[in-house]
């Protein structure tokens, strides 16, 4: 790995973590769930929404495949009734599966991929490794959301479903 990009890798590589540490003991109808009742996101959302985020840099990178998360969570979808989402158990094998894609595509980029020259985030470094940078808030900030919605329907903290899969 690029060492430009090894501490924007490590907090990816732990919001990967924590948010799969969080998801086996959500219910469905718990996932589902929306801030602010019926016009906020719920953890299903806000899930989508990463994964679609996840893709779409993939994608700047070099991948051709479709972003499957676009339309229900992309970034000009909106929450929406949890019927039109995924399970949650869907939700977070998708997760699982788009995060070894990234971890994959972050360690084989080399210095020339990350200098070239992207537009349309709101940081100084207007090349992909700023993008990276901007990215890894964005997802950290909906990393904390999810933790809020776990916390505000009654589930241990997404730090205590951390440690339970470390076995602490």
């Amino acid at each position: 790995m690029h060492d430009h990009i090894k501490s924007v890798a490590d907090i990816y590589a732990f919001n990967t973590r924590i948010v799969s540490a969080s998801l086996s003991d959500l219910s469905n109808e718990d996932a589902g769930r929306q801030w602010r009742k019926g016009d906020g996101s719920s953890i299903s959302f806000l899930l989508g929404h990463i994964m679609s985020s996840r893709v779409g840099l993939l994608k700047r990178f070099g991948e051709t495949e479709d972003n499957p998360y676009a339309e229900l969570f992309g970034a000009k979808a909106s929450a929406q009734d949890v019927a039109a989402y995924p399970a949650i158990s869907e939700l977070a094998a998708g997760w699982t599966e788009v995060a070894a894609r990234l971890d994959s595509t972050l360690d084989g980029l080399n210095e020339d991929q990350l200098l070239v020259g992207v537009e349309g985030f709101p940081v100084s470094d207007q090349t992909a490794r700023g993008a990276l940078m901007f990215l890894a808030w964005h997802e950290s900030y909906h990393v904390g959301q999810i933790g809020l919605l776990r916390t505000e329907l009654g589930y241990p903290s997404m730090q205590a479903s951390l440690y339970k899969t470390m076995g602490k």
